[in-house]
């Protein structure tokens, strides 16, 4: 728990040159949990050292001669999006200079593979465009995730994996970082909410930059439509001649290969071998999974499955018996789609709680005795809290640790929600789910996790809310308004990846096949049951990752408005009155 947002700059200078030539710098941001991910960016930035000192044993020097530079950033409540964080590198840390050639930019969980192939892609690359690489990605259909971008044709536009790194030239991200700075409150932009970062990061270079190195102000989605007729008409070629869009980098891949496994932590003579015989390295850097999942076994096998590796020192078997599920329904949704959850995810969830305006003995459902609303649903959200922690009190049960607040339209796997929050611990105010922002470019700013993904609390903070936080109107935004409140008071909004507040389809495959999804959201044009045994493992738990990384290999060559308002709390905490006026939320 912190009082306020914070972020700690870690410099380390990898290059022992003493000359001033082109800079490379190579940044690792680092959230602030979980604990184990400090560990992953560090040996990243110790990795890039030793990769170093080999190639400096084996040749003398590195490619190119660039001095590099690693810095390890740590979060803001707000540099998740990158975006936000760029001014902060050309001001209080002065990172980003005249001298920087090229920036690598690393998530904790991208890997860099071989960072002597990284650079000599690097001399391949022309440093004196506007340009940045990436491994691209492509929407399939329109997606709320994307605020519906191009709706009438959404394939055509690429943006970067982060997870699996990203390359800027010096002469983009410094255009980028003053763009941002100087505009931060009055730029033009699609949404004053932040989704995903990476696509967001992509439309605002392609709306507000050209290649020569002018700035533009185009974000009208009739402008945009256009460059899909044009595509028809054959003439996209010149439009996006105009435009600046991710160059796809085949050395950036979104999992590891052979040869990027093998190249990893090379010898002095291996290095040197490599460098006499020009061997193809594969993939210079590439994402790994950000999660660690020791998932229970198939009923082929007699052990437990652990889905990926990271810190276990410190964590405590967790599984559903351990999780409260209060689940917001209404009684028109009693019969369409209560029925779903008991034939799927309900069988691992034994402690779950039906909450609805109206009780239902034959579910049985708990009335709220708050009226349902059609958007919003603050107090009924309130409600459900209060009632189920008398629940879990009367019940005595104190094998219960963790509160998860779900949708009726909400999958889940249970298993692998336990393994995920077995590294948390639940004596401290924890709140976990998927991570969205409003109004970050602001100082009233504030992230908060939207609904439909499941909500996680620990107990101690679902006390702390019931105690601090309370709606100015019955249909206020629930998710958001819980955000500002515990952001207000110090409780930081922990991302996890897997949770999804849309559907499988609403997201590129590379991303399904990083991380074993936890949950998803919207029965709509979906076939429930199967989703929940494709994605989600069924009874069996651990399927669906095959099933992603087959579906990554089929598809890989052709996929490319609601209410916010104000809030006031029992302490003086006041959420801006902007928020009553914008008219705005994306908890659908």
């Amino acid at each position: 728990m912190y009082s306020k947002p914070y972020y700690l700059l870690s410099v380390l200078w990898l290059s022992l040159s003493l000359s001033y030539g082109s800079e490379v710098l190579i940044m690792i941001t680092c959230p602030p949990h979980p604990h184990h991910v400090h560990e992953n960016c560090f040996a990243l930035a110790k990795s890039l050292r030793t990769q170093q000192q080999h190639m400096e044993l084996a040749s003398g020097g590195v490619p190119g001669d660039y001095v590099i530079k690693v810095h390890i950033m740590h979060e803001l409540f707000n540099y998740w999006t990158l975006l936000y964080s760029l001014p902060n590198l050309r001001t209080q840390t002065r990172l980003l200079n005249a001298d920087t050639e090229w920036i690598i930019w690393c998530q904790h969980n991208t890997h860099v593979s071989s960072l002597q192939g990284l650079l000599e892609q690097l001399q391949r690359q022309n440093a004196q465009e506007l340009s940045y690489y990436g491994h691209a990605l492509y929407d399939s259909e329109a997606t709320i995730v994307h605020h519906f971008a191009y709706y009438k044709n959404p394939t055509w536009f690429p943006y970067p994996m982060l997870s699996a790194g990203l390359v800027f030239t010096g002469h983009l991200l410094r255009s980028l970082a003053e763009l941002v700075a100087l505009n931060a409150q009055n730029v033009s932009r699609h949404s004053e909410f932040s989704i995903d970062a990476s696509h967001e990061l992509a439309r605002f270079i392609f709306d507000n930059f050209t290649p020569d190195g002018d700035y533009e102000n185009d974000v009208d989605d009739d402008d945009n439509d256009s460059y899909i007729k044009v595509q028809h008409q054959h003439l996209a070629g010149d439009i996006l001649k105009r435009k600046i869009i991710l160059k796809s980098a085949t050395y950036i891949c979104p999992a590891a290969t052979k040869a990027s496994l093998a190249s990893q932590e090379m010898s002095p003579e291996r290095t040197k071998r490599r460098i006499k015989d020009n061997m193809d390295m594969g993939c210079a850097m590439h994402a790994k999974p950000d999660i660690a999942l020791t998932m229970p076994p198939p009923l082929s096998t007699a052990s437990p499955v652990t889905v990926t590796t990271g810190n276990s020192k410190n964590c405590v078997h967790t599984t559903g018996s351990h999780i409260y599920f209060a689940i917001k329904t209404c009684a028109k949704f009693h019969k369409e789609r209560i029925p779903i959850i008991e034939r799927t995810w309900a069988i691992d969830a034994m402690n779950r709680r039906y909450y609805s305006d109206m009780a239902d003995s034959g579910i049985p459902t708990i009335s709220t005795g708050i009226p349902n609303v059609p958007t919003g649903h603050c107090s009924k959200t309130l409600a459900i809290l209060q009632l189920s922690l008398k629940d879990i009190n009367e019940q005595m049960n104190m094998s219960v640790r963790w509160l998860m607040l779900v949708d009726d339209d909400t999958l889940l796997s249970v298993p692998r929600l336990g393994a995920l929050l077995s590294c948390y611990n639940h004596t401290e105010n924890i709140y976990v789910g998927e991570r969205y922002g409003y109004r970050l470019y602001a100082p009233d700013g504030f992230n908060y996790h939207t609904g439909g993904a499941g909500i996680v609390f620990s107990l101690p903070l679902v006390r702390l809310i019931v105690e601090r936080c309370s709606c100015p109107t019955a249909n206020a935004p629930d998710d958001m308004i819980l955000g500002y409140c515990l952001q207000a008071l110090g409780v930081w909004a922990i991302p996890a990846n897997g949770l999804h507040q849309a559907r499988p389809q609403d997201y590129a495959r590379e991303l399904l096949q990083q991380n074993l999804a936890l949950s998803f959201h919207k029965f709509s044009n979906t076939q429930p049951e199967q989703t929940y045994k494709r994605w989600l493992g069924g009874s069996g738990g651990n399927e669906s990752l095959h099933h992603a990384q087959l579906d990554h290999k089929n598809n890989n060559n052709n996929d490319h408005g609601q209410q916010a308002t104000s809030e006031h709390f029992r302490d003086p905490l006041q959420l801006p009155i902007m928020m009553a006026a914008n008219g705005k939320h994306l908890d659908l």
